[in-house]
């Protein structure tokens, strides 16, 4: 920064200079003394605001901008403290939505798309949160993949790791997943020295940590956590001097079993709201962080609190001193809105500019272009039925069963299943089907085979590269040549999601970039998403939410049995487990 440009701070603040932007007569939310302060005007000079008080018409000029409040509510853009932008849709698209909505600042992990495609894919992605009107930070990947020993990635060395860290724009380390750090695996330790030393935040990922465990990853210099999933676990995060972060978006909605927090009259500064990940349809017809802030209040937050857990708070918390707040000395995010409760936003300033007004946007917002290699990172050149056979010299054969419990959850179970053939098969009538886990990164075919029972598939087959965390390729099925035709019409699309029945796709998702990202506008996204879905139903699919199950299916970060590239897996256990028991 210049002296000069310092120097005409001041000068604004003192009334000697014009300011570039005023707001008139606005009821100001000061979320750094909680006070609800009327009649108050504010002034901006470039991104910085400079004056915060009672009337400054001294501060007008021919060129100044002037909005005219007439009372309406000011408080500071919204902060997303955790969020997963690099899956689905581009940050543009993002932009496109939530800026006009209040939120003005978004933090993102990079896991998905480092798992995807490696280092490359995320230079890519930081380009893509370039030049938007929405302040972009991004944490560094963690562990890629985070179970080595059990599952394949594109990877992403430590080298990569230590050159993003350094960078002002990324915040800390991302999630890291408790066993990982509280087992002393030598690559977390590294990491967490490494980020410590720098002074920046170790997110965390600390589902099923209770008591001692969960003291010792805190005790690790873990920061915050996303995982709590009532008001005792908060609870206990919040008094061991963890940032807690609720969950309400896309994946889990946990604000209303966290709320009682909010009558125990305890300090709340170390509370933040957020989306972890908000799907096209909860973008566009919902809202993000401005409809968080409208559930924290009907939940019972005071809206001081509940607009302090989405500024000011996760503000603090990442050591983000130029936000969070309108105070001289503070970058001009703000929103004008009406209705304490019902956070109807009017108008967005970003960096001092007024981009968004009645939801719409005022700015151009750039789409960035990813680079022709980001359209081609599956290595996998297909498969064949060969590869999916399971054979078993006996008449039958009892086998472990990956059972779905819910949307993220498995368990391990049995089946008895009769020998056809000189293999074991899929049998939908007993809603048991074959599943695979390939890796996307190997020309020749590097999978396991397993069953899974619980999805209701009754034929057909569904195919996905959109998988927690390795993002490789997940197919099942009826029939083993099914499974094969649905593999290769994935790798003709370079990623997403397929349906097929027959030789005949019923419905299909491209994620072309990296295998997990769009590059078209988020309606076409929803619509997308729910034809997905409907043909999952037409095949019958039961979940209800398949689209994000079959993202979960091979998801080691959760109990109980999953299938990697490898075999399968026996979570708490943490060892592989023969498919075939006896």
């Amino acid at each position: 920064m210049k002296e000069k440009e310092i120097e005409e701070r001041i000068a604004a603040a003192l009334g000697e200079e014009k300011a570039d932007l005023v707001i008139a007569d606005a009821t100001l939310l000061n979320v750094l003394t909680r006070e609800i302060q009327e009649g108050m005007w504010v002034g901006v000079k470039g991104r910085w605001i400079v004056y915060v008080g009672e009337d400054a018409r001294d501060l007008i000029g021919p060129h100044t901008e002037v909005i005219e409040a007439r009372g309406a509510y000011l408080c500071p853009g919204f902060i997303d403290p955790h969020a997963h932008l690099d899956s689905v849709y581009q940050c543009a698209e993002y932009a496109r939505w939530v800026v006009p909505r209040g939120t003005t600042t978004t933090i993102s992990e990079t896991a998905m798309v480092a798992n995807a495609a490696g280092e490359e894919g995320v230079r890519w992605f930081i380009e893509d949160t370039k030049g938007l009107p929405l302040r972009i930070y991004v944490l560094s990947p963690s562990m890629i993949p985070p179970f080595p020993e059990f599952e394949t990635s594109k990877g992403f060395p430590y080298e990569a790791f230590e050159a993003l860290i350094e960078e002002d724009f990324c915040l800390g380390l991302g999630e890291t997943y408790w066993p990982r750090a509280v087992d002393r695996d030598p690559r977390a330790m590294r990491r967490y020295a490494r980020v410590i030393s720098l002074g920046k935040t170790l997110e965390g990922h600390s589902a099923g940590a209770r008591g001692r465990k969960l003291i010792a990853y805190c005790a690790a210099g873990t920061t915050s956590c996303h995982e709590a999933t009532g008001a005792e676990e908060a609870l206990e995060r919040l008094r061991l001097g963890m940032g807690v972060m609720i969950r309400e978006g896309y994946i889990r909605r946990e604000l209303e079993a966290i709320s009682p927090i909010a009558k125990t009259g305890l300090d709340m500064r170390g509370v933040m709201l957020c989306t972890d990940f908000a799907d096209p349809r909860m973008v566009m017809e919902e809202g993000c962080m401005d409809e968080l802030v409208r559930r924290a209040i009907a939940y019972g937050f005071d809206p001081l609190t509940a607009i302090q857990m989405a500024t000011i708070n996760p503000a603090t918390y990442f050591g983000l001193r130029r936000l969070g707040a309108i105070a001289p000395g503070r970058w001009a995010d703000m929103v004008l809105f009406e209705g304490l409760r019902e956070i109807r936003v009017r108008k967005v300033i970003q960096e001092g500019r007024l981009v968004a007004e009645e939801g719409r946007s005022l700015v151009e917002i750039p789409r960035h272009r990813y680079p022709p290699e980001a359209y081609r990172t599956f290595a996998l050149r297909g498969i064949s039925p060969d590869d999916l056979r399971v054979p078993y010299p006996g008449r039958e054969a009892v086998v472990r069963v990956i059972e779905v419990i819910n949307e993220t959850i498995t368990k391990e179970g049995e089946a008895r299943l009769e020998t056809e053939g000189g293999e074991l098969r899929a049998r939908p009538q007993e809603d048991i089907v074959k599943i695979a886990h390939i890796s996307k990164h190997s020309p020749e075919p590097k999978l396991a085979v397993g069953f899974v029972r619980g999805t209701g598939l009754r034929e057909g087959a569904v195919a996905t590269s959109l998988i927690w965390d390795t993002n490789n390729v997940l197919v099942l099925g009826t029939t083993d040549e099914e499974m094969v035709f649905a593999v290769r019409r994935l790798l003709e699309l370079q990623g997403g999601l397929v349906a097929v029945r027959g030789k005949r796709v019923v419905s299909e998702f491209p994620l072309p970039i990296c295998g997990i990202i769009s590059d078209r506008p988020m309606e076409e996204l929803a619509e997308e998403i729910s034809r997905f879905e409907e043909g999952c139903r037409n095949l019958g699919i039961r979940l209800q939410r398949p689209f994000l199950t079959f993202q979960t299916l091979a998801f080691t970060g959760l109990p109980f049995l999953r299938l990697t590239d490898q075999g399968l897996v026996d979570i708490r256990g943490r060892r592989f487990v023969d498919l075939i028991i006896s």
